[in-house]
């Protein structure tokens, strides 16, 4: 048994080296520089998320971390940085408990999309949400998507939509 442990660690050794030896150290200076940038963009988004909607400084996310040019997909809010603001001083003042809760995040390229359970407060059921952010090569968000989904009282299965 052993014998065979240590001929598939070196089996997986010698693949993993032969598949990297076609890569040069500028291909691979630049994988890591897309993967690097990717976690950047990913604590751009978390960053702003957390001020936005869960300390409610929608002022200071959108100063930090928002561009110039902010355009916006989901057609309840306007175009803009201010457009945003806006729509969501209203919303944090109806609801001043809100809360979201980040459940998952996926990245490619300029591109952050996080899986989130909203809540208006305690007792609300909930919102799932997706929210996909655009990042450009700054570091600031420029555009914005989502799909919301109410939780529903029953479902038709017993999985959790997180």
């Amino acid at each position: 048994m052993k014998k065979l442990m240590i001929a598939a660690v070196t089996a997986a050794t010698v693949l993993t080296a032969a598949c990297t030896s076609h890569a040069g150290p500028a291909q691979t200076r630049a994988a890591v520089q897309a993967q690097s940038q990717i976690e950047r963009n990913k604590a751009v988004v978390l960053d702003f998320y957390e001020l936005a909607f869960n300390q409610h400084k929608l002022q200071e996310a959108v100063d930090k971390h928002v561009g110039s040019q902010y355009i916006q997909h989901n057609p309840n809010v306007g175009d803009g940085a201010q457009a945003f603001i806006n729509t969501f001083a209203k919303i944090l003042q109806a609801n001043p408990q809100r809360r979201s809760q980040v459940k998952q995040v996926i990245a490619e390229g300029d591109l952050v999309a996080l899986h989130v359970f909203s809540q208006n407060n305690p007792q609300d059921r909930g919102t799932a949400l997706v929210d996909i952010f655009r990042v450009d090569n700054n570091g600031k968000i420029v555009e914005h998507w989502d799909v919301v989904q109410a939780i529903p009282a029953q479902s038709a299965n017993s999985n959790s939509m997180f």
